[in-house]
């Protein structure tokens, strides 16, 4: 269980204690909020995501698959329309066949049914008119195409091979960037330490198999388990807030660290916060890519209900809409005329 906020680790701040007293104290107690925020944020994808797909299994599916089942059963109606059901000239009839073989096509893409599949692929089959191929033509725009894009091809092998030799060449002079690459380096095993340097007092006191008493050996257990967690996921703040949690250091801890040891802990933290904030970004392409979303747009948690109200809305009026179209497609005059207007919005 994470500890009371009357139990985090703070910098003392306020009027009986000094203010942070050095950029690295201010920079830690910048990363833990922002790490908290991340978390809370983590959390509040979480508990939407989760009401979202209990709605959307509940209420969306049924009501797109309505939608799509009208669908199908307008189809059957334009297929018998279109044996000779209705008189049609010859240019609404290609109109019309044209209409079936798009919507059989449209509706193939979302259809898991294989009977289903199976009535849609012979619509189309049966409606669509392939293209006629033309013959090639090595004087003609695509052998011209072809021949501009071996070309670039080839220059862009040259350039790369010319990259690759050039950064050859620098590696064996050695650049500032490696040094600075290795200092990295240095430091990330000095933070390294400093993470296993928290781990280490905590197994210290937290051992299971030094602890006679049971029930104390249970939560001690339970305790490990959340440490290792910790550990293994390389979270300093996790291990400090444990052991605050068993008072092994008080909510002020941070204040009697020097700025060496403090820089270790905040280069872990900065790291701690980019996976948070990458984990969070996950979460959101995730949710956004399961149910065809803008990827590029932003989304809060918060609007994530609003948008499956407004989606079933849309369902909704679709739904009545189809309904009605579909009554007064039964009137061969209406029927015609309809046909009319869709060959017009094909139109270019």
């Amino acid at each position: 269980m994470p500890p009371t906020p009357s139990r985090r680790l703070h910098l003392a701040a306020g009027g009986d204690a000094p203010a942070p007293r050095s950029p690295a104290q201010q920079l830690f107690a910048s990363l833990t909020g922002r790490i908290d925020a991340q978390r809370a944020l983590l959390a509040e994808w979480a508990a939407a995501i989760e009401a979202y797909d209990q709605r959307y299994a509940q209420d969306y599916l049924p009501l797109h698959a309505q939608y799509r089942d009208l669908h199908v059963e307008l189809l059957d109606f334009l297929d018998v329309a279109a044996s000779g059901g209705m008189r049609l000239g010859r240019t609404d009839l290609q109109a019309l066949h044209e209409l079936i073989a798009d919507m059989a096509a449209s509706l193939l893409l979302g259809e898991d049914d294989p009977a289903r599949r199976d009535r849609l692929d012979a619509l189309l089959d049966k409606y669509a008119s392939p293209a006629p191929q033309a013959p090639e033509d090595d004087d003609g725009p695509d052998a011209v195409l072809r021949r501009v894009e071996a070309e670039a091809s080839a220059a862009r092998a040259e350039a790369e091979a010319a990259r690759a030799a050039h950064h050859a060449q620098r590696r064996r002079k050695g650049t500032a960037r490696e040094q600075r690459a290795r200092r990295q380096s240095e430091e990330a095993v000095q933070a390294s330490q400093s993470v296993r340097a928290v781990y280490r007092q905590l197994v210290s006191a937290l051992h299971p198999d030094r602890e006679p008493d049971e029930r104390e050996r249970l939560r001690k257990t339970a305790l490990m388990q959340r440490v290792n967690q910790a550990y293994a996921a390389n979270r300093l703040l996790d291990l400090l807030q444990l052991q605050l949690e068993i008072e092994q250091i008080d909510a002020g801890h941070v204040d009697g660290l020097g700025d060496a040891r403090l820089g270790h802990y905040n280069r872990v933290l900065a790291d701690q916060l980019v996976e948070l904030q990458q984990e969070v970004r996950a979460v959101e392409a995730d949710f956004k890519a399961r149910h065809g979303l803008n990827p590029h747009g932003r989304l809060r948690p918060a609007l994530v209900a609003d948008r499956l109200r407004h989606e079933m809305a849309r369902l909704h009026n679709a739904i009545r809409a189809l309904q009605q179209e579909r009554r007064l497609l039964a009137d061969a005059d209406f029927f015609k005329r309809w046909v009319r207007a869709q060959r017009q919005m094909d139109a270019p």
